[in-house]
């Protein structure tokens, strides 16, 4: 099985993090013995960047080595089903369909009715209006996020060891995650939490994030949008509580697991869901969500939709 990869968020040496989670799923298809090609570019250079990806994809089909396109992200699946000789899968993340930019939600609309959609939360089977769409989150690094001594994780980060932490899943200066939100909340706690200390997601090498998930108390995911967060599930990866709105799939994800809690968009219910996980203790539980959209797992599930695909394709 041959498979080319087409998308618009990829690793560069200038962003190391860009599209981090596709090209862990390239590794991933790569593993189980699937031939990936991966075709990038960065449309927020230039929107030409689209059109010189669509004559790249065209030469790229013309050799004839390509048995399916799996494209990543709305504006790039419209790219792919633009040279449609070859079966189309196409990945929505969550910002194509939520609204922030309307254009784009109503372009991954028209493109989920001309390719095989997946969908990284239910939620994006009901915007995009398309019951049909697979259900496929990006995998967790269950591997490298492993359960560590709280202690000695802080040490290694150079925190103090004492107080309790609350992670903000994000970074500050992204206003969808909403810093003002989880400052609120976080004041709110400290009239029960005195010590509590706030820290967010932001300038850690990806081995310090494994670390920033074990060293905190609790994470804390309040964005406006978001398709599946995979550092909600990173946290838990690490046995680690997440209270959180009700926003993509978290409802789902934290549904009956001890210690976290979803809860309303308003200070006073963040801080009271903070507080009760602060005194959780770390359940297995919370690891074994993790674990059921593993890389592993993720890989297996979208090699099972590519051979359904190809067998009715051919």
């Amino acid at each position: 099985m041959r498979v080319l990869v087409l998308t618009n968020m990829y690793p560069t040496t200038e962003k190391p993090w860009f599209g981090i989670f596709v090209a862990e799923q390239v590794e991933d298809l790569g593993g189980v013995g699937v031939d990936t090609d991966v075709l990038s570019f960065d449309g927020t250079r230039n929107r030409f960047e689209y059109l010189r990806a669509r004559r790249a994809l065209g030469r790229r089909l013309s050799a004839g080595d390509v048995d399916l396109v799996h494209a990543h992200y709305g504006l790039t699946g419209a790219v792919a089903v633009s040279r449609r000789s070859r079966p189309v899968v196409t990945t929505f993340h969550g910002g194509d369909y939520t609204g922030l930019t309307r254009w784009h939600a109503a372009v991954s609309r028209l493109v989920a009715r001309r390719c095989t959609p997946v969908v990284v939360s239910p939620e994006g089977a009901r915007r995009l209006g398309c019951p049909r769409a697979h259900v496929i989150p990006a995998g967790v690094d269950t591997e490298r996020f492993v359960p560590r001594d709280r202690v000695e994780s802080r040490r290694a980060l150079g925190w103090e060891v004492q107080p309790p932490y609350a992670l903000l899943l994000g970074a500050r200066g992204l206003q969808n995650k909403r810093a003002d939100l989880f400052d609120a909340g976080v004041a709110l706690a400290r009239e029960t939490v005195p010590e509590l200390r706030a820290m967010s997601l932001e300038g850690f090498s990806r081995d310090e994030v494994v670390l920033v998930m074990n060293a905190v108390d609790v994470a804390v995911m309040c964005s406006d949008t978001e398709g599946s967060p995979v550092a909600v599930r990173e946290a838990l990866a690490c046995c680690t509580p997440v209270v959180g709105v009700p926003v993509g799939d978290v409802a789902g994800v934290l549904d009956g697991l001890p210690g976290c809690a979803v809860v309303e968009r308003s200070p006073r219910a963040l801080a009271e869901g903070i507080v009760a996980a602060l005194s959780a203790a770390r359940a297995p539980e919370l690891r074994e969500r993790a674990e059921s959209t593993s890389r592993r797992a993720v890989a297996a599930r979208l090699v099972a939709l590519y051979d359904e695909i190809l067998a009715g394709h051919a």
